[in-house]
């Protein structure tokens, strides 16, 4: 009986889906065909609505059955040929219109590996009908767009449930206006908060905001829907302080969504996340007390200004920008022995420049514009690579951090091309993703193969070899090695290389792929740069990211350190800035990117702004109308640490580190702490583990999703069951064996575990918990034999063995909660 009535639903719900279906077909069945149907506007953009010329079917770069379209309708010129001349033009029939197989295919009359796209009886087959008995026309140009728009420009609704219609109106180059909106293709970025049918009505689905998506033949826009919070009847939204203008543009977009902004964090929960996010590491229980009984209203500056100054907070954003960069041990040059010890340069040069504070333009300035001179001769940069190099052998001591530039990030084993460097440069300074565009338009951006083709024109100057003004000196050196190898085949030696401006190289721009010309070498969205001989293109660059109407420098790294400090960005991905991803607060990332510019890239000034917002300080507890919120900031997002840090954080819990557990290992550089690790491989075992479990990326990728920050089992198992952990547990030198050892109570005991874990004094009910676990604990067999005392047994007291092992519990049990591998 029950299958007959599932098999009764499915029924129900195939016939109310194809009902639906017919319904939106029909919805304009009796709306007014264009007089005349344009090819470019009307078919081309008929058949991006209609998926025809989508990546996963005849746009694809292989195209479907051997018919191929440009993607979403880019190219028109192609797209004609391709309809009316290729396959011999088979697939209309001017004759009998109605056996085209542009029309039998889509309407199911014909097998058609993508289904039925619309009815015999809709006006999109009476638009394509039209065109074809008008003897196929096409004016080329006619559907060049000069401006889209779409209204409303945001959409706000009262709540959900509610509904509104979008419409889309373009105006073309030759200076006339039309709607387009039936030629559109819509979609949200979150369909739990809204929907869009394929005509463009948008319906509220739960409080929330999410972007709206609208694509016309490769032109992309996008408007924000939001959808308020249900109040109670007479509630009165909150006052709300606020400390900059952080708070003012994240409060005035919650009171558009109604919804409350959670309570200030305690003084403890402040404390635990801004020390994780600023040094990567947990404050102790005696940092903890301190705070706590320090009444002074401006500590919480205070300690930030602290933390910004900390060396391992230099060490946190240098481990980022070896991310950001691309420092990937493998890809250096060798010998092997050298390897990790160039990525630990790569490391400290960053660090050093967060150190002193370095203005982030010049920080970039001294990576996109290197050389491995830096105007010294071709003699005093041979007499200071020898140098670091020789320093490099004996140890991981070494001069490079003082060199201007950071050479390292251009010198790697394999050739790279231009089109990688600029993917690598696009991705890491200026928050584009481009690989889309080296085979086709991009799906979700402006950005043309043409566009990806120019802009890595930028680096054909660039060469790693040996300059013709330093050949003779490299040369001489090179044949010495060479020479003292021979005499000792097992050891590895270097060869002298340097990056260097080719004066003499042939210029081979890049061709367009559709006329074969050269290409101008263009940055992304600005200007043309002229290549000559011996001058570096890159400077040009460089010169236009700083400029104050960048659209992108200034945002992408403003977004990279909100995102860090928040767990998402203004912009998520991080590196995804795109037409089809827009901000989640514009007027915010407008206010911070202006503000970094009009303070000369000061990256400290930068963070603390964002620290001391109340916006960063709101608790992790949610109240009734943002527990749903992930985007706009209403409370602090529970979120994994790096992977670096999660061994850092169990170091300082444990008080250890990871010499006292294992050996050094040749790679790290002795005494380190993970955070402060410069190469993307370790030999440690037990390290390079907990790297890979919890999301340490190889850095061969220019995409910051290869950190993974997802939860997993093995991350779990790890805290559990892992016997380095267990080791690190009971290590004389560690915090448990030297508490224990101490004359405290097993209360005092348990109150310094709680603080040196989860960075708070123990509640009452946990007092209570481990009360009881103590006295289940003590009633279990004793370690030690019983004595007897004139024929009496005697029960020993609990040995200094069985105190250790309760506490060892209870620590693995701390270190093992939610509370304590989550940033809060």
């Amino acid at each position: 009986m029950s299958i007959g009535i599932g098999r009764l639903w499915i029924a129900l719900a195939f016939l109310l889906a194809s009902s639906w279906a017919q319904a939106e077909e029909d919805k304009f069945s009796s709306a007014r065909i264009p007089a005349q149907v344009d090819f470019e506007r009307h078919v081309v953009g008929l058949l991006g609505r209609m998926g025809c010329n989508s990546g996963s079917c005849h746009g694809s770069f292989q195209g479907k059955n051997g018919f191929r379209l440009s993607l979403f309708g880019y190219d028109a010129a192609k797209d004609y040929v391709a309809l009316t001349r290729d396959a011999l033009g088979r697939r209309l029939d001017p004759v009998d219109v109605d056996r085209s197989l542009l029309l039998l295919k889509p309407t199911g009359q014909i097998d058609h590996g993508g289904g039925r796209r619309f009815a015999k009886d809709s006006w999109q087959y009476e638009l394509l009908r039209q065109w074809i008995t008008s003897g196929t026309p096409w004016r080329k140009g006619s559907g060049d767009v000069a401006e889209m728009t779409i209204h409303p420009r945001d959409f706000r609704f009262a709540t959900k449930g509610e509904t509104g219609r979008v419409t889309v109106v373009a105006k073309f180059t030759d200076g006339s206006q039309e709607d387009i909106t039936r030629y559109c293709d819509f979609r949200v970025n979150d369909n739990t908060v809204a929907e869009v049918s394929t005509e463009g009505e948008v319906s509220a689905v739960r409080p929330g905001d999410t972007a709206l998506v609208v694509s016309y033949r490769g032109q992309i826009r996008a408007i924000r829907i939001l959808v308020p919070v249900e109040l109670a009847a007479g509630f009165v939204y909150p006052h709300l302080e606020e400390s900059n203008f952080v708070d003012r543009e994240v409060f005035a977009k919650l009171r558009q969504l109604k919804t409350v902004p959670s309570d200030l964090s305690e003084d403890a929960e402040f404390l635990r996340r801004v020390t994780i996010d600023t040094i990567g590491c947990l404050p102790s229980p005696d940092e903890i007390r301190v705070f706590l009984a320090d009444s002074d209203p401006c500590k919480r500056a205070r300690k930030i200004e602290e933390l910004l100054t900390h060396p391992l907070h230099a060490a946190l954003w240098a481990t980022k920008f070896c991310d950001l960069t691309g420092n990937n041990t493998d890809s250096l040059e060798p010998p092997n022995p050298l390897k990790p010890k160039r990525s630990q340069m790569w490391h400290d040069w960053f660090r050093k420049r967060i150190a002193e504070n370095m203005p982030y333009d010049d920080i970039v300035k001294g990576v996109l514009c290197a050389t491995s001179r830096d105007g010294l001769s071709p003699e005093e940069w041979l007499r200071q690579t020898k140098s670091i190099e020789e320093k490099a052998e004996k140890s991981f001591s070494s001069d490079y951090a003082e060199r201007p530039s950071l050479d390292l990030f251009w010198r790697r084993q394999q050739a790279v091309t231009i089109q990688e460097w600029g993917e690598k440069t696009a991705a890491a300074f200026l928050g584009v993703r481009l690989e889309c565009a080296q085979c086709h338009k991009h799906p979700f951006d402006r950005w043309t193969q043409a566009d990806y083709r120019s802009y890595a024109n930028i680096f054909s100057q660039v060469a790693f070899g040996v300059s013709p003004g330093a050949q003779k000196i490299v040369d001489t050196e090179n044949a010495a090695r060479r020479k003292e190898q021979q005499g000792n085949p097992k050891k590895q030696v270097s060869q002298i290389r340097e990056v260097f401006i080719g004066a003499s190289r042939k210029l081979q721009p890049l061709r367009d792929p559709d006329t074969n010309r050269p290409l101008p070498a263009k940055a992304l969205g600005g200007p043309e740069i002229n290549l000559k001989p011996g001058e570096d293109p890159r400077r040009p660059l460089f010169d236009w990211l700083c400029r104050h109407d960048n659209p992108y420098f200034a945002s992408s790294f403003v977004n990279r350190v909100w995102g860090h400090y928040f767990g998402v960005g203004l912009v998520e991905p991080v590196d995804s800035f795109s037409q089809a991803n827009p901000p989640s607060n514009s007027p915010l990332l407008e206010a911070l990117a202006r503000d970094f510019v009009d303070h000369e890239f000061d990256i400290r000034r930068l963070e603390r702004t964002i620290l001391l917002s109340r916006v960063y300080q709101l608790s992790s507890k949610a109240n009734e109308t943002n527990r749903l919120d992930r985007t706009n900031f209403s409370h602090c997002l529970i979120r994994p640490m790096m992977a670096e840090v999660v061994v850092d954080v169990l170091n300082s819990a444990l008080g250890v580190s990871e010499d006292s557990i294992a050996k050094g290992t040749p790679d790290v550089r002795p005494g380190s702490r993970a955070i402060e690790v410069g190469p993307s491989g370790v030999q440690n075992g037990n390290l390079a583990y907990a790297f890979r479990i919890f999301g340490r990326p190889p850095r061969t990728s220019v995409c910051d999703c290869e950190r993974a920050m997802d939860p997993a089992l093995p991350q779990v198992l790890y805290r559990m069951t892992d016997p380095v952990i267990q080791a690190k547990l009971q290590s004389p030198r560690g915090r448990l064996s030297q508490i224990v050892q101490t004359k405290l109570s097993d209360e005092k005991i348990f109150e310094e575990l709680v603080l040196a874990t989860l960075s708070r004094f123990p509640t009452n009910e946990e007092k209570n918990a481990f009360r009881e676990y103590r006295l289940s604990f003590g009633s279990r067999e004793p370690r030690t034999e019983n004595s007897t005392v004139r024929g009496k047994t005697k029960t020993p007291k609990k040995s200094s063995e069985n105190r250790q092992a309760l506490f060892v519990d209870t620590m693995w049990a701390l270190i093992n909660t939610r509370e304590f591998i989550l940033n809060h």
